[in-house]
């Protein structure tokens, strides 16, 4: 006897069923063969032989789709495709926590996380494409053991995309942050030089939500408020693609002015692109004292009271809107205000031996407590530079790489423009 499908069937949450009936074999759980004797060479066989035999996935599809009552898994597959169009969608995210909220949505179609931070590390334009990855990779070495895992995680990240073929339409969702907006262009700009086809190119591009007072991004949404954004998304116009082109080309050149002459004209078309851009200038050293926006936070904070990294983290988003940063990236920035000749902070709390032990990704979970030094102090209050006292700065924001003793631009927090000194 047959199964009916649910009412609303969504094949990923079937392609789900299959991979758990194939645990469930693999488990010994004799159930498992009450669907698997759809398959002719287990019609007249004992549960004990079915459950010791080898069985593939595609095996388990067909199964299933019998017991369906289907001739076969791409008969089921185009049934559901044709009563759901959902099913032809590939939902892009730049977070898991957003990602996975919309797998649990409901919603049809397939949801994959593109991550590399490209709010940190070198992204130089004019280099090959083999150096763009050896240069991304290097970026991600904390994550990984060596640098060829790591280049093969970018490579895997484009080949997700490259999904799209299989798809009517690419989703792309994404939140009004910095490191949201950032990642936008550039996928933007990639889809530029794609030959879509029939496939559509839609956005979702949001910076509140009702009920989010305090809205940082998508990853506060629950499932069902993340799937009522759906019906929001539009198909993305000229006017966007191009600003996302120019946008791309500005933050990866070597001469950060290029985004303020691309601030100076209209940028109407991505309406959070223009304060995500000026935040990103907000993380060149201040001519006050040689401190980034955030790293001013969170000396502020840490002078305030606020300890530990939650604390600290919870006082820099106060004043951040949207805050851009996670945990792992204020931990970084904590770790390099705690470094050097002239350490601004004192890091205690962290057992060095026993963070060795940890993914580098799981650092930011450890107990850890900071504290100003003199020096740190006196910088907060514009009595010395940072950059001075440590000797020069070696950091890339987007193409720009600050190297040396005598950093060559400065934020003017006064009047809100680069200076070059």
């Amino acid at each position: 006897m047959t199964k009916s499908l649910p009412p609303h069937p969504n094949l990923v949450h079937l392609k789900k069923q299959a991979r758990a009936l194939l645990r469930a074999h693999a488990q010994g759980q004799p159930d498992v063969c009450l669907v698997l004797r759809h398959l002719n060479r287990f019609l007249d066989v004992a549960v004990e032989e079915i459950l010791t035999a080898d069985v593939t996935l595609t095996e388990v599809q067909f199964a299933l789709a019998i017991e369906y009552g289907f001739s076969s898994w791409t008969a089921l597959k185009t049934h559901i495709e044709a009563h759901n169009p959902n099913d032809r969608l590939l939902h892009v995210h730049c977070g898991d926590s957003s990602a996975d909220s919309l797998r649990k949505s409901g919603v049809g179609g397939k949801v994959i996380t593109w991550f590399d931070p490209l709010i940190e590390g070198p992204t130089p334009a004019n280099v090959s494409p083999t150096e763009w990855v050896r240069l991304r990779a290097e970026n991600l070495l904390p994550e990984f053991d060596t640098v060829e895992h790591a280049a093969q995680f970018i490579h895997d990240l484009d080949k997700r995309l490259r999904a799209y073929r299989d798809f009517d339409e690419v989703v792309l969702w994404f939140d009004a942050c910095l490191f949201d907006q950032v990642i936008l262009i550039r996928q933007l700009d990639w889809f530029a030089r794609e030959e879509l086809g029939a496939c559509k190119l839609s956005l979702i591009c949001i910076g509140e939500f009702p009920g989010h007072p305090n809205f940082h991004g998508l990853g506060e949404l629950s499932p069902t408020e993340l799937a009522s954004l759906l019906g929001v998304r539009h198909e993305v116009t000229t006017a966007e693609t191009q600003l996302a082109v120019q946008a791309w080309e500005a933050y990866r050149t070597a001469d950060p002015t290029a985004i303020e002459r691309l601030l100076s004209a209209p940028t109407f078309a991505l309406p959070y692109l223009r304060p995500a851009l000026l935040r990103h200038l907000e993380r060149f050293p201040a001519c006050r004292n040689g401190l980034s926006r955030l790293e001013q936070e969170a000396l502020e904070a840490i002078a305030a009271g606020r300890h530990s990294l939650w604390e600290i983290m919870r006082a820099a988003s106060e004043v951040e809107h949207p805050a851009f940063f996670g945990d792992s990236y204020l931990f970084k920035l904590l770790e390099s205000l705690a470094s050097g000749p002239h350490p601004l902070v004192i890091e205690q709390g962290l057992e060095r031996e026993s963070l060795r032990q940890l993914p580098r990704r799981e650092w930011p979970l450890a107990k850890a407590n900071y504290t100003l030094t003199a020096e740190g102090m006196t910088v907060l209050h514009g009595e010395a530079d940072w950059i001075v006292l440590q000797g020069g700065i070696d950091r890339w924001l987007g193409g720009v790489h600050l190297l040396g003793a005598d950093s060559p631009w400065r934020w003017d927090e006064e009047r809100q423009i680069l200076v070059s000194r």
